[in-house]
């Protein structure tokens, strides 16, 4: 038994009115992919979900602490060719994120595998954490001899 489901019927009767006045092929439609967004010591790591889409339909920006991606996914109509059904999504996927200064946008490194995009951007050098020692009266002198010790040598 299948469940009604009125949005779905509701968008197939959207689909089948701009196929018959031709509108599917208005401007490409704008998308923003889903993305999951990790952080650890070493920085940032934004995974996208770009599917069907190629390496060079890709685009990955970096200026002024936002980093921008955009992607474009092509209908192709074959010439007698009739689309019964037309579910994927087609279109542009765009998605901006501000990064925080602690970031350093110049090493963003980028892969795309199985139509995941995964983006790392490390921290700063500035940011990076770095252990401090602490010195003392005691520490600062020679060899960890006192100061009257240090005058009679």
């Amino acid at each position: 038994m299948m469940r009604f489901d009125p949005f779905r019927e509701i968008e197939e009767l959207s689909q089948r009115v701009d196929r018959a006045f031709g509108q599917a092929a208005q401007a490409p439609a704008r998308f923003a992919p889903p993305v999951d967004v990790h952080e650890d010591e070493q920085g940032l790591e934004l995974s996208l979900d770009l599917p069907g889409i190629q390496p060079e339909n890709i685009s990955v920006d970096a200026e002024n602490q936002t980093l921008s991606v955009q992607a474009e996914r092509k209908y192709i109509r074959a010439e007698g060719r009739t689309a019964h059904r037309v579910e994927r999504v087609y279109g542009t996927y765009s998605r901006t994120f501000s990064v925080p200064a602690k970031y350093d946008l110049s090493k963003v490194d980028a892969n795309f595998d199985n139509g995941t995009l995964t983006i790392k951007v490390p921290r700063s050098e500035a940011a990076q954490k770095r252990s401090i020692s602490v010195k003392s009266a005691t520490t600062l002198n020679v060899e960890g001899k006192t100061d009257t010790e240090n005058h009679n040598a």
